[in-house]
């Protein structure tokens, strides 16, 4: 008999988003129980968090600067600009005083202002360039042991459990353990993030196979805009295990200037100062730039072009950056040498489908906070707003109502499948073999997309999920730390969430920000300035669009070439 759980809101996932939700939820009364795949607050997307721009009413030309990069630049215009806006205020009113009260240390002058760094960007940071968000997390976790949460830390959620009318649990599979059980609740929270390892290379940890969006996939509920994914290009190609070091293009702490992108032959070939000045996350311009090399000949997607900061003084960049370090390690002189790089697959702006002034999806009793969703691309402040609006959304309504019943033919029906891949044999294929196959399909799906490549794509995902997981077995039939039945759960998300960034991409007919589909080389504001939503319900697939409202920054043109636009 499988053990059930009971609590108002259940939470998923520890980042910046779930930790707010929790908190949140637990300030307006409700009880709250929290699951995490990793660690809290020490795993995902969160522990990379860099710096926090920072937001003032006062200043009128900062604040038109920052629309301009939020919606034009960071969220290619596909952002919900009403939701900017109120993510803007409480950014403003709340997020620095909030962490402050929970021990950040913010720097501020003698009039009690927040002190900026020195760069052309307002942005706000609680230690070297990097290294912010576990500073911040770990306030926050902090707080949460303090108030004796129910915490589930290293356990996988392995399916949302309906009624039939809205979301009442989900199942847990504590994999320390082995043991399976149920949480049934009111309402729940994913916040399990978008910096999701689906390809060779990307910067996501083990844990993120994309569990929440393939969930609620599973559960009915409509994702969009998937195919807009983003790609570091800066990030160290060798060794391996360093692919998801970041070399930031970012304005630099202590200075003004910025790395320099270098072809095979020397040539510069991208500075966010020079090229883009006003992107202070210049990610899409970056890979635009490095497209043209790979096709003049001069890069490769995996090799054949550095970065480097040897252009700036060498006491500069070891008193205000960390990289000095990792230049060291390599057996370089961070003043004079530049390191070869390679594309990796970083966050997305599409996710869950969700009304953002509750952070409710398309499906009763579920919430979406923080990268899950689609209307904001991420960042530690928004997703922190994204935690509040779902934690305080999901508390209110959920002490006005009764448990739901938690469906026990769906609870059997879970657990058979995931204790069917409990099965030992030494001849047989691995879970691993698969998640690497899925990883090496989207790896070469890449960032040059057209008709041909994704059908192609979708053949070879449905292959794996036809011949290659029925088949999978395990080293070891062990309850205890078993990763390979890990593995074999994992596979079943990635398929999932592949598949529905696949389809969502042959859907939309255009290129718009990191997304480039050779075949519709042109950004086209007049027909797909839209959430491209796909679900799949009772099997099929269905797709929709969803206007985006611009009232506060539409774009300047309605349809051009792609290499030509900004953003």
């Amino acid at each position: 008999m499988t053990k059930v759980l009971e609590t108002d809101v259940l939470v998923i996932g520890g980042g910046a988003a779930g930790t707010n939700a929790a908190l949140k939820a637990a300030d307006r009364g409700a009880q709250v129980a929290i699951v995490v795949k990793g660690l809290l607050g020490k795993s995902g997307c969160s522990i990379f968090a860099a710096f926090t721009p920072y937001f003032t009413k006062t200043d009128e030309q900062a604040r038109r600067n920052r629309w301009r990069f939020m919606i034009r630049y960071y969220n290619h215009y596909l952002a919900d600009q009403e939701y900017c806006a109120r993510m803007e205020d409480y950014m403003c009113e709340e997020f620095y005083p909030d962490l402050e009260r929970l021990g950040v240390y913010w720097r501020r002058d003698a009039q009690g202002n927040l002190e900026m760094i020195n760069a052309r960007n307002r942005s706000l940071v609680a230690h070297k360039q990097g290294a912010t968000g576990p500073i911040l997390l770990e306030k926050r976790r902090r707080e949460i042991q303090r108030r004796a949460l129910p915490l589930y830390e290293e356990c996988a959620v392995t399916s949302l459990l309906g009624d039939g009318e809205r979301v009442a649990g989900a199942t847990v599979l504590d994999y320390r353990t082995g043991e399976f059980f149920a949480i049934r609740a009111k309402n729940v929270v994913l916040a399990t993030g978008h910096s999701d390892y689906l390809a060779t290379r990307a910067t996501g940890t083990r844990e993120q196979s994309a569990d929440g969006l393939a969930m609620a996939l599973r559960a009915g509920a409509e994702l969009a805009n998937l195919e807009i994914q983003w790609w570091h290009v800066s990030d160290v190609l060798a060794p391996k295990s360093w692919m998801r070091y970041h070399l930031y293009p970012n304005p630099l702490m202590g200075t003004l200037e910025t790395s320099r992108l270098y072809n095979s032959a020397g040539e510069m070939f991208y500075e966010q100062k020079t090229h883009s000045p006003g992107a202070s996350a210049p990610y899409t311009e970056q890979l635009r730039r490095l497209c043209l090399q790979v096709q003049a000949g001069k890069a490769r997607w995996d090799g054949g072009y550095t970065s480097g900061y040897d252009h700036i003084p060498g006491d500069i960049i070891r008193a205000y950056q960390h990289q000095a370090k990792v230049w060291g390690k390599l057996g370089l002189d961070v003043a004079r040498d530049r390191i070869e790089c390679g594309i990796t697959m970083h966050m997305r702006h599409g996710g869950l489908n969700v009304d953002t002034r509750t952070m409710a999806t398309t499906v009763p009793g579920l919430y979406a906070a923080g990268g899950l969703g689609c209307h904001y691309l991420g960042g530690f402040g928004p997703a922190s707003y994204d935690g509040k609006v779902a934690g305080e959304a999901a508390a209110e309504d959920a002490l006005r109502r009764a448990l739901p019943r938690l469906p026990q033919q769906a609870l059997e029906a879970e657990a058979a499948r995931v204790f069917g891949f409990l099965q030992a044999d030494a001849a047989g294929p691995r879970p691993m073999q698969a998640k690497l196959r899925v990883r090496q399909i989207m790896w070469d799906l890449g960032y040059i997309k057209n008709e041909k490549n994704m059908q192609a794509a979708l053949a070879a995902l449905q292959e794996v999920r036809e011949q290659s997981v029925p088949r999978l077995r395990l080293q070891s039939a062990s309850r205890v730390w078993n990763t390979g039945w890990l593995d074999a759960l994992d596979t079943c998300s990635m398929l999932d969430a592949c598949e529905a960034t696949v389809r969502s991409g042959l859907n939309r007919k255009e290129s718009r920000g990191p997304f480039y589909r050779e075949d519709y080389p042109y950004v086209d504001n007049e027909h797909w300035l839209c959430r491209n939503i796909v679900a799949r319900v009772d099997g099929e697939w269905r797709s929709r669009q969803q206007k985006i409202e611009v009232p506060h920054l539409p774009p300047e043109k309605n349809r051009e070439p792609f290499f030509e636009a900004d953003y």
